[in-house]
């Protein structure tokens, strides 16, 4: 018969904590995926307010939120994934090593679900970023266009 030692539980233990890490991770990048969720949220909310007569202009400015929107609904949904898969793929080391069977195969499957998903999270997460790059790159050209003109009218007067 197998006697369970102490320095047994502490592999155990320790083994059993390495996916902390991931998870921790993976808060971090929740919080940041719904604070820029709760951003373009705010955005929507004001563009609604300031508009009496949506125009074209307006219309693709929402789009464009939207698009957003759903990028951002993509990346916390799967880092969400990610988190609850990390969770029990620790759960699953523990109650195995207390029952003193362990199911690797079931332990693959949550952890690498669990790194899939948080790929998956950072791809939606960088196509939000790009659009918003994007849009900050067209404002600033069009901000520009416009300082130009003011100031070629004012040399004009």
């Amino acid at each position: 018969m197998y006697q369970f030692e102490i320095s047994d539980a502490a592999t155990i233990v320790q083994t059993a904590l390495t996916p902390v890490f991931l998870l921790t991770a993976t808060a971090g990048c929740l919080n940041v995926f719904a604070t820029r969720l709760a951003r373009v949220s705010d955005r929507v909310n004001s563009l609604f307010e300031s508009i009496e007569d949506p125009d074209d202009e307006h219309l693709l400015h929402l789009l464009f939120l939207r698009k957003r929107t759903l990028a951002l609904e993509a990346a916390v949904l799967l880092a969400t994934a990610s988190g609850v898969s990390t969770c029990l793929a620790t759960l699953g080391f523990m109650v195995g090593a207390m029952r003193q069977v362990y199911r690797e195969q079931i332990l693959l499957w949550f952890f690498g679900l669990a790194v899939a998903t948080l790929i998956g999270a950072l791809l939606a997460f960088l196509y939000e970023m790009s659009l918003a790059g994007r849009s900050m790159l067209q404002q600033i050209a069009s901000d520009t266009l416009v300082l130009e003109r003011r100031r070629a009218s004012k040399e004009r007067d």
